[in-house]
């Protein structure tokens, strides 16, 4: 029984939920070894160690969907349950194995990665509603934050020690698991109201999840440039040092942070602007980043960049999770929108490549000068949308 039903749920089962977001996290344990990766396999290609942090990604893309079709035949929780066996796969190279078994256990860990990922959300939206489900989804963008550079942390403590221990760090998923097994509850395979059926239509999901992914698609096509060319880009033009760099994309994880935590005061106030407002911020942050000469404009542009980061994902996944016709078809509709935010952030070098040929830059900052325009277009678009459109479905209802 849910929230739906008049149950309401105390804080074992919203830490117990909030776990589920740590396994999203867990691939950036990984990422500090990989240097020490490379020197001890040192007839493996650069292209090849690389895989061991881009393999999840493309798995994302297949695997989200999966997991929204996975839910339709056995419950949320046994879905995450499933997803957290194969993400613990990713603890065998601690002990042996070489190259190709790596890559292997990265595919197999990848598959549980990509279903886990839609579900941490659809685990929120499943037994929350109302502005209980925003704080959470808020906490939840807020707990992934923090597990990012915790988990990274931790991967390269144990890296200094040895490579194969960055591996041990897997074994955060049995904890992880014993919680989700024992607190979090099993509310069934959901059935269809049928809603749609009986209108005669046929349809499961609302044009208000397309837009979602669409939008999600060309946002993560450009934003995830903010944090690949940081370094290259304090580099350069000889701002700072790598230390420095490290330091402006903490501030932008600690904005996040604050940003999940708030979420739901600000999707209060902004109501039906708060995805295209918090969007709105991201452009901003890119304006800043691109125009600044010196680090502390790069860490007001990180502050900025946070907040946007850490508004707009909880406010476009509830937005996605809301275009169904049917609450049964909520877990696939959040497994569609992941997909096409993951198929952004694999394309994104070779649309932004696109886009630099196409507009003819070939400045230093112009990812960010690509990302800045786009964004901040969008933003101001979907603004104009929801102020016109939006007033004439209120009238209508």
């Amino acid at each position: 029984m849910t929230e739906r039903t008049g149950k309401k749920y105390g804080a074992a089962v919203k830490a117990a939920t909030l776990c589920v977001a740590l396994l999203m996290y867990t691939t950036s344990m990984t990422t500090p070894a990989l240097a020490e990766i490379a020197k001890a396999f040192p007839d493996a290609s650069g292209e090849t160690v690389k895989l061991i942090s881009s393999i999840p990604s493309l798995m994302l893309c297949i695997f989200s969907l999966v997991s929204g079709w996975m839910t339709t035949k056995i419950s949320i929780k046994r879905s995450i349950l499933v997803a957290s066996a194969l993400i613990f796969v990713g603890v065998f190279p601690a002990f042996f194995g070489g190259m190709g078994f790596i890559i292997a256990t990265r595919v197999i860990f990848g598959a549980g990665y990509g279903l886990v990922f839609p579900l941490a959300s659809a685990v929120v939206t499943d037994l929350f509603e109302g502005s209980t489900k925003d704080t959470m989804m808020g906490w939840k963008s807020a707990v992934g934050a923090a597990a990012g550079v915790v988990f990274q942390s931790l991967g390269g403590i144990l890296t200094a020690y040895s490579w194969r221990y960055a591996f041990l760090g897997f074994l955060l998923v049995i904890p992880i698991v014993l919680i989700v097994l024992f607190v979090l509850p099993d509310t069934g395979v959901k059935t269809k109201v049928q809603t749609a059926e009986k209108k005669g239509d046929g349809k499961k999901f609302t044009s208000a999840l397309f837009i979602c992914g669409l939008v999600g698609f060309l946002l993560n096509a450009v934003q995830f440039s903010y944090m690949q060319n940081m370094a290259m880009f304090i580099a350069a033009d000889e701002i700072g040092s790598a230390l420095d760099a490290a330091n402006v994309l903490s501030t932008f994880t600690a904005a996040s942070f604050v940003a999940g935590l708030i979420y739901v005061g600000f999707a209060k106030i902004f109501k039906k602007f708060t995805p295209a407002l918090a969007i709105l911020l991201v452009g901003c942050a890119f304006g800043i980043a691109m125009n600044a000469k010196s680090l502390p404009m790069l860490f007001i542009s990180a502050v900025v960049f946070g907040f946007g980061f850490g508004f707009t994902n909880p406010s476009l996944t509830l937005k996605a999770a809301s275009g169904v016709t049917d609450g049964a078809y909520t877990p696939m509709a959040i497994s569609i929108y992941v997909c096409c935010t993951g198929i952004g952030q694999f394309m994104s070098a070779y649309i932004l490549r696109f886009l630099r040929n196409v507009s003819g830059m070939t400045e230093g900052r112009a990812d960010w000068k690509i990302a800045c325009v786009s964004i901040i277009t969008g933003a101001v678009i979907g603004l104009i949308c929801l102020a016109v459109f939006g007033n004439k479905k209120e009238a209508n209802a």
